[in-house]
């Protein structure tokens, strides 16, 4: 089960990514954008238990890497973005 755990999040984390891209058009979306990240960031550490060989451990590795950057970008814009409207 972790396994598929695994897999999954590191391909909604490839589609949150574009998600991001898109909020840009769309600043609204930030919002919901960051919540997936967060989701996401559980997610992919659950996903470590997944672990059996090297491209599981990468795929755990940077399904966390991407979330939490986008975790910490998706942020900063909201916070600014609050700060000086």
């Amino acid at each position: 089960m972790a396994r598929i755990i695994n897999f999954w999040s590191f391909m909604c984390a490839l589609l949150c990514v574009v998600f991001f891209f898109i909020a840009f058009n769309h600043p609204a979306l930030f919002n919901i954008n960051f919540c997936l990240a967060m989701i996401l960031f559980f997610v992919g550490i659950i996903g470590f238990f997944g672990i059996n060989n090297w491209a599981s451990a990468l795929r755990s590795i940077l399904t966390v890497v991407i979330s939490a950057g986008l975790i910490l970008v998706t942020g900063f814009i909201i916070f600014i973005g609050n700060l000086f409207s």
